[in-house]
């Protein structure tokens, strides 16, 4: 009898971690990991938030299944990022079932310019803004700040019973990255405006950079960072390196860094030492990120943490 009864557990166990995997369908559908974040951080219990995204996948090649179409028609709130980062979704308006909230996240921010202790903008439902970084929005997290702001007003409209739960919970995930924003504010302050970082492949922190007033110096924009560099390419990045005297260098989430570990092996010929950090851009995390639930708040406190060690070594 105990043997039966330990293999129906099993089973049961079994059965409950498929249908966990499998299934992307829940109450909020999310297309990328902040709004991902944003929206499980604020309905806690109350609500099943899944991100469309599997772990470890890149968002821009990333291509909705009929699975997900059905998933998104089911929920009540869908969140995606922008029709120039969701590029798999070519009329918005098709999207969702009839109760379904289609939440277009590039809509719900406004970028103002701002000086070195500007408080975080009030969030507008919908703002006109044109700008070269604007594509990666979400990295700056003040705009982060609003953008969780208009996704507590969603979830509201969807679930008004548990108005006060949410609002709490969406308040506090407000302050601490509020606070994370002011502390990493007052430090560029401190004699580290206009600094310079350098990265190895496409930046998509631009406002990061401009929020901060960091610049975040792209060693080759277009080149992935996965593939091997040329003779010639070698020598060009690693001499550029060498006369800033740079000695820390950044590479983006969920790629592997051929062309960095090929620089650090160039450079170390001539004994000149170079470190690899992440500079997360936040657009998805990896399986056992995903498993740890690692938040927005986390990264964006990792990212503060590897670029002060960055300056502080440069210094």
């Amino acid at each position: 009898m105990k043997k039966i009864m330990t293999l129906f557990t099993l089973f049961i166990t079994i059965l409950t971690l498929i249908s966990c995997t499998s299934t992307k369908n829940a109450d909020i559908v999310t297309t990328m990991f902040p709004q991902y974040d944003f929206a499980r951080q604020i309905v806690g219990n109350k609500m099943t938030v899944s991100l469309l995204l599997p772990p470890g996948v890149e968002v821009h090649t990333y291509e909705a299944t009929s699975k997900d179409l059905v998933a998104i028609e089911e929920s009540k709130l869908f969140i995606y990022t922008s029709l120039e980062i969701d590029t798999w979704i070519k009329d918005p308006t098709t999207l969702g079932g009839d109760e379904t909230v289609v939440m277009n996240l590039s809509e719900y921010y406004i970028l103002e310019d701002h000086d070195y202790h500007e408080e975080p903008e009030a969030i507008e439902d919908e703002g006109e803004h044109e700008h070269d970084d604007e594509l990666h929005f979400w990295v700056d997290p003040v705009i982060a700040m609003q953008l969780l702001d208009a996704i507590l007003e969603k979830i509201v409209e969807i679930d008004p019973l548990n108005e006060d739960f949410y609002r709490t919970n969406a308040a506090t995930y407000h302050q601490e990255l509020e606070e994370l924003h002011l502390s990493f504010d007052q430090f560029m302050l401190n004699g580290f405006m206009d600094s310079d970082i350098f990265f190895a492949g496409h930046n998509a922190l631009g406002l990061f950079g401009e929020r901060y007033h960091l610049h975040i110096e792209s060693l080759f924009e277009s080149f992935k960072p996965d593939a091997d560099l040329t003779s010639s390419e070698l020598i060009s990045f690693t001499e550029i390196i060498k006369q800033a005297n740079v000695h820390v260098l950044f590479v983006e989430e969920l790629a592997e860094p051929k062309a960095a570990d090929q620089i650090i092996s160039e450079l170390a010929k001539d004994q000149y030492s170079l470190i690899i950090l992440e500079l997360h851009g936040y657009h998805n995390i990896t399986k056992e990120e995903m498993e740890d639930g690692v938040r927005y708040a986390d990264l964006l406190e990792r990212n503060i943490e590897f670029i002060q060690q960055a300056l502080n070594f440069n210094d």
